[in-house]
């Protein structure tokens, strides 16, 4: 597996590639099915992790710690820079409150710093937009 980052232009000649048989693409719905019609014209195959708007879903008969936990470190833990990151908490409204002031509090203590200090829990961010 090779994994590369770049532009357009990149982008553009492994999708036309018929010696790339697989391309895995990640980003938005609108280049995503771009690069679906391009590598399947060519009968290739794709993986598309598109639009980056993972939910988790929260009841009020969920182990409410255990949920809390996952939120915050899916939400932080990868510094939203990953197709998996956590970006939206769907609560029931009986537990919405008490939740939402958990996640407040959890939020005020996240360490930010080098991802090589094991007390870091959110490392660098690709740009200063992201912070």
């Amino acid at each position: 597996m090779t994994v590369l980052t770049g532009g357009t232009d990149i982008g553009v000649a492994m999708t036309n590639d018929a010696r790339i048989p697989l391309i895995s693409f990640t980003g938005s719905t609108a280049v995503g099915r771009l690069v679906s019609e391009v590598v399947h014209k060519r009968f290739g195959r794709t993986i598309l992790e598109l639009g980056g708007n993972n939910a988790a879903v929260i009841m009020p008969d969920a182990d409410q710690n255990i949920a809390f936990q996952g939120a915050v470190f899916s939400a932080v833990g990868t510094c939203g820079q990953r197709c998996t990151t956590l970006r939206r908490i769907l609560l029931h409204e009986s537990i919405y409150d008490k939740f939402v002031e958990r996640m407040v509090s959890a939020y005020k203590t996240v360490k930010i710093g080098d991802p090589m200090d094991s007390s870091t829990l959110m490392g660098p961010l690709h740009s200063k937009a992201g912070v």
